[in-house]
């Protein structure tokens, strides 16, 4: 255990010495992360500070506002935001939280010309302004523009919407790299998003985001999904930076059989992008899946020590023949089974991390250097080394 004071990490009597020693190690050396780093209350609050207190992470797609004055509320890492858009019709995101005494101004999704606080009806434009304070007229030196809305910084990647806590924080762009023009070709803001599903987990966050950030898994627990169109064996990562992206050559039977028709496939790409499956993880939170006919998005949401949350989209062309039932019908099924799978299998990890037994392990610098990145970059930002 360790002590969360002032922002700084102590040693106490029974605390392990893992953060206080910790130092970055070459992925042919390296070992996964000691249980406490899973389990300790104290640790996961300097994540909600020092990961997504600091860095960009994902919100949700562009799909999900539909003009001036439409929002949707979001509650990634236990912090409240509502995402919308001003009557000018430009992105603004805010912490969903009333500056009189915390009420909710907004929740779920949908339209409004205001926000109005749920509490109180304290009332506030589009751009965070305060203009409505119901019987305030008597309090003293009362300034209505010291109580806007905190703003958050909001960016996106085509479609796709990030913000950052942090005021002072560097562009999206930065920390994007080279992604945008890698996979400019998928044309992310042309695709229909066409369906979406919640699932709630008891583990903790990176237990499933590892589970994202390396292929070894995939011949085994996913045999009976990925196994039918994708060459498992032929996988190959590379981390780089804040991401890792993953390559699958697709099998040959399967894309003769999967409909390459018009309509049907996303036609921009290039004939690598036609014969591979590929994803891209973004630290901390963002999974991007890319196939010739489709793609896929993991909203990866902290709820707890032991509880998190995600959000799948699917994405297709916005063709008749994409949209069609007898298209998504299979796609979606095959997403149900695929997601089954993970999430029958990561709380039997999280189950024996709590073990007395457990210890960590030596990660496979062949197949696991997507997990090295992303608890390097957990420690780093934890250890304000980043």
């Amino acid at each position: 255990m360790i002590n969360y004071q002032l922002g700084k990490i102590e040693k106490t009597e029974k605390s392990s010495t893992f953060l206080l020693e910790w130092q970055p190690q070459p992925l042919e050396q390296a070992t996964t992360l000691p249980a406490e780093m899973y389990l300790d209350p104290a640790i996961y609050q300097l994540e909600k500070e020092r990961i997504f207190g600091k860095t960009w992470y994902y919100v949700g797609h562009l799909n999900q506002l539909n003009g001036a004055g439409s929002y949707f509320t979001v509650d990634i890492a236990e912090q409240p935001l509502v995402i919308l858009k001003n009557k000018a019709g430009e992105l603004r995101a805010f912490f969903n939280i009333c500056t009189h005494r915390g009420g909710p101004l907004a929740t779920g999704s949908g339209n409004c010309n205001r926000l109005t606080c749920l509490y109180h009806a304290w009332s506030f434009d589009l751009d965070g302004n305060l203009r409505y304070a119901p019987d305030m007229e008597s309090a003293h030196s009362f300034d209505s523009a010291a109580h806007s809305l905190t703003s958050v910084k909001v960016e996106t990647w085509g479609p796709f919407i990030f913000v950052n806590l942090d005021p002072h924080a560097q562009p999206l762009a930065t920390k994007l790299a080279e992604l945008p023009e890698m996979f400019q070709r998928y044309q992310f803001t042309n695709l229909a998003r066409v369906h979406t599903v919640d699932y709630n987990t008891e583990v903790n966050w990176k237990v499933f985001n590892e589970i994202t950030v390396e292929g070894y898994h995939e011949p085994i627990v996913h045999q009976a999904t990925l196994g039918h169109f994708q060459d498992c064996n032929g996988i190959v990562g590379e981390a780089k930076h804040y991401y890792y992206l993953q390559h699958s050559p697709l099998d040959f039977d399967y894309q003769l059989n999967s409909g390459f028709e018009s309509g049907l496939y996303i036609d921009t790409l290039n004939q690598y992008e036609m014969e591979h499956f590929q994803i891209v993880c973004l630290f901390p939170n963002f999974t991007l899946i890319m196939s010739p006919n489709h793609c896929a998005t993991f909203l990866i949401d902290p709820q707890g020590i032991k509880k998190t949350h995600v959000r799948l989209d699917l994405l297709v062309p916005d063709t008749e023949a994409a949209k069609s039932s007898k298209n998504l019908e299979s796609l979606i099924q095959f997403y149900a089974d695929l997601m089954q799978e993970d999430f029958d299998f990561v709380p039997t990890v999280q189950k024996r991390i709590q073990s007395l037994h457990y210890r960590p392990g030596r990660l496979s610098p062949k197949r696991e250097m997507g997990v090295h990145l992303y608890q390097e970059l957990v420690m780093k930002h934890i250890l304000e080394k980043e």
